[in-house]
């Protein structure tokens, strides 16, 4: 069970992952993505360059994990990846309550990857708290 939860690997999914398919289509198209997300036609003026910036926090955050896979070790890392794995968490419940009371749309069902991902990465990091130290 310890293979599967690996916080290395599962930081650095997070990492390639969040790089790719969260931020990736903001940095190329925020204009794009703000149209998803509110509607074609109902976006304001300054949409894409929020999307544009969340899109730039998020790869930031791609950076923080693959540095949180290769400077640290033990119970450190297992700490810091149980750490960002609830803080995403917490994010997406914010985010999603807020967003959507706005009605913004997430796309339905695709929204379970990124749920899903923040979950592996909170139980690798709780699950190797003992066994790290």
């Amino acid at each position: 069970m310890t293979k599967v939860l690996n916080p290395v690997i599962w930081l650095w999914v997070f990492a390639i992952l969040n790089l790719v398919m969260g931020s990736g289509p903001a940095l190329l198209d925020g204009q794009s993505v703000a149209e998803m997300g509110w509607g074609e036609g109902n976006t304001g003026e300054h949409d894409a360059m929020y999307e544009t910036l969340l899109g730039i926090t998020l790869a930031l955050f791609s950076i923080l994990t693959a540095g949180i896979a290769l400077f640290t070790s033990g119970a450190a890392r297992a700490k810091m990846t149980a750490l960002v794995g609830i803080s995403m968490l917490g994010l997406m419940v914010v985010w999603l309550t807020y967003a959507n009371a706005e009605g913004y749309d997430f796309g339905g069902p695709m929204i379970i990857i990124p749920i899903a991902l923040f979950s592996m990465l909170t139980l690798s990091g709780l699950a190797n708290l003992k066994s790290a130290e």
